[in-house]
């Protein structure tokens, strides 16, 4: 219950501004622990900008890591070559002449297109392609969609069946799941499925759209020129002729080659050095802009002073100056890098894309090694670990540091609950006064009365 006061009533003292003068005294610990609590938290947010620079490093130097980005290529083909390719890193290098002479195809069979097959009798239907089989038992009543429904759930992964409508007929197609010629596929119906049986080994099989069921399509293999030797393939899409290259067959060119080229590309490799020059320089410009201290302003960033700061930096930089190589590398300045007398890292274009053209297994020796003798990536890879794991260095001091905030903050709620106390107790005192002192000023006003009282009737 709030307790109510008069203000100096009795003394016509201002109780009330005393109370909150003496109060403002008490609350100055509480003062202190706000300005401790704002300082620790400067950390904290110091410490979260110390790991976001961090982890943008870390990815930099992941893509160092990277064989699709150190070993990047690309593929080129001109112009109605018939064909497109594509390179993945590490792929053989060098040029080559091919030419498109016959393109990989499924088989393909369709019931007549004159008259409308009726499976309305049932049967069974076994189709084999692949060296695989599938029995498919089909009940009597179906029709020509419940049969396509049950070979495409039940055969999908061998062929696959549609219906077409070709104004006078509505004919069931069946189209091989695979292309080549190992993949051609059998029917063997019986019962009312019987007339779909057929034979893509047969002599003569049919082809007149009129028969009961006829080839609109043969299973083929794609065939072209490579180099100057023939080549077949049951896909259009051909992975091993050249080592880490894809070509996809489009058109048939016949006699006309076309060159396809296959060449390092070295523009990923090169941004990430760049953006590797340019993480590093943020980290530390991170760094000494929170531990900075000018002892002629006496100013000072909110990490100054603090061991992680400088165990990360001199982490970083003995990565670097420790990093050796073999051949024409043996450290990093051979890779274009270099320090000002700032510390800012900087990277000479020109030199690294010329060391990367004479001796590119060099560079990835640098920038990756082996086990044995790690590269700047690997060297660096631990240290950024270390640092922003959980559990790590950056996190056990932003822990402590939190729980520095949790103990301020209960601090100030033990003597919060104090000053409550403190000042009901001065109210509680000085309105006491207060009352005191009235109770003698009427007093002396009554005894000044009678005084007063008595000296008249003296007089008289």
């Amino acid at each position: 219950m709030a307790t109510i006061t008069s203000s100096g009533i009795g003394s016509g003292l201002d109780i009330n501004g005393i109370v909150e003068q003496l109060m403002s005294i008490e609350r100055r610990p509480i003062a202190a622990l706000e300005q401790r609590k704002s300082t620790v938290q400067t950390q904290i947010s110091a410490f979260g900008q110390v790991k976001s620079a961090l982890a943008t490093l870390q990815a930099v130097v992941k893509r160092l890591d990277d064989p699709s980005v150190r070993f990047a290529a690309t593929a080129s083909v001109g112009d109605g070559a018939g064909f497109t390719a594509t390179a993945s890193a590490g792929a053989a290098t060098g040029t080559h002449e091919i030419g498109v002479q016959r393109l990989a195809q499924a088989q393909r069979v369709a019931t007549s297109a004159t008259q409308t097959f009726d499976p309305s009798a049932g049967g069974t239907l076994t189709i084999g392609a692949g060296g695989q089989s599938v029995q498919i038992d089909f009940a009597a009543g179906g029709t020509l969609e419940d049969l396509r429904t049950a070979i495409n759930d039940q055969a999908g992964s061998l062929v696959r069946a549609s219906i077409v409508d070709n104004g006078e007929a509505r004919q069931l197609v069946l189209t091989g799941a695979q292309t080549g010629a190992s993949q051609a596929f059998s029917l063997t119906g019986t019962g009312g499925l019987e007339a779909l049986t057929f034979d893509p080994n047969a002599a003569d099989p049919p082809t007149d759209p009129s028969s009961g069921l006829y080839r609109v399509q043969a299973a083929q293999d794609a065939q072209v020129t490579f180099d100057g030797l023939t080549v077949t393939r049951p896909s259009n899409t051909i992975e091993d002729l050249i080592p880490g290259v894809t070509i996809e067959l489009r058109a048939i060119t016949g006699e006309q080659t076309s060159q396809l080229s296959v060449e390092r590309d070295d523009a990923a490799l090169k941004e990430a050095m760049q953006s590797f020059v340019e993480a590093y320089n943020a980290v530390n410009n991170t760094l000494y802009t929170l531990s900075y201290y000018d002892p002629e302003t006496r100013t000072a960033g909110p990490l100054s002073g603090d061991a992680s700061v400088r165990m990360i930096q001199s982490q970083l930089r003995n990565s670097l100056n420790s990093l050796t190589g073999s051949g024409p590398l043996r450290n990093f300045t051979d890779l274009g890098l270099s320090f000002d007398d700032k510390g800012t890292l900087s990277l000479d274009g020109t030199a690294f894309a010329q060391v990367l053209q004479n001796a590119p297994q060099a560079v990835s020796q640098m920038l990756v090694g082996t086990d044995a003798q790690p590269g700047l990536a690997r060297r660096l890879a631990p240290v950024l670990e270390a640092n922003l794991q959980t559990g790590g260095m950056l996190d056990a001091r932003v822990q402590g540091l939190t729980a520095s905030v949790t103990m301020i903050d209960r601090q100030r709620e033990r003597l919060e609950s104090q000053l409550g106390r403190i000042e009901q107790n001065y109210l509680r005192q000085f309105n006491a006064m207060d009352a005191i002192v009235g109770q003698y000023a009427s007093l002396g006003v009554y005894l000044q009365q009678q005084f007063d009282a008595l000296m008249a009737s003296t007089k008289n």
